[in-house]
């Protein structure tokens, strides 16, 4: 891709399969939206459903873009949880990828009042803040207690 010089770190937390990338190479990648790392993450992703039967999640961080997109989702989260809470209806973000849903769903869990669910499928799926006293309130509750139980086994 001649994008030029890069370091490449692995590292684990939990299900989550870790790698940095650094150097002229990584700017370069996280132009456009972060789109060409979404893209290599996936690749990534697939290669290692092809190795194992259980495989850990692959993450694509590049030039310690990963905190920074934690910090910004956890405040999109926040606000979002004010205004389903302020209308009482659930509100539903745009489609992202996997790692920033659960980042929204962790940010969320010990919120009182407020579940999160996921809905749809592949590239369109979304999490929905859902607030207490909304229709989909239970149904959001069970899901992330089911959630919970998997990330706890």
């Amino acid at each position: 891709m001649d994008l030029g010089p890069f370091e490449i770190s692995e590292n684990q937390e939990g299900e989550l399969l870790i790698f940095e990338i650094r150097g002229a190479a990584a700017a370069e990648l996280a132009r456009g939206e972060g789109r060409s790392v979404d893209a290599i993450q996936l690749l990534a992703n697939q290669a290692a459903s092809q190795r194992s039967d259980e495989p850990p999640r692959v993450v694509v961080d590049v030039e310690g873009n990963g905190e920074a997109r934690e910090l910004l989702l956890s405040r999109l989260a926040e606000r979002v949880a004010g205004r389903a809470r302020d209308t009482g209806r659930a509100v539903a973000l745009d489609p992202m990828n996997g790692r920033d849903r659960r980042l929204i769903h962790l940010a969320l869990r010990e919120e009182e009042g407020i579940a999160t669910m996921s809905i749809g499928e592949g590239r369109y799926r979304q999490v929905v803040v859902v607030p207490e006293g909304a229709p989909e309130f239970e149904d959001a509750c069970r899901e992330a207690e089911a959630a919970a139980a998997r990330t706890d086994s």
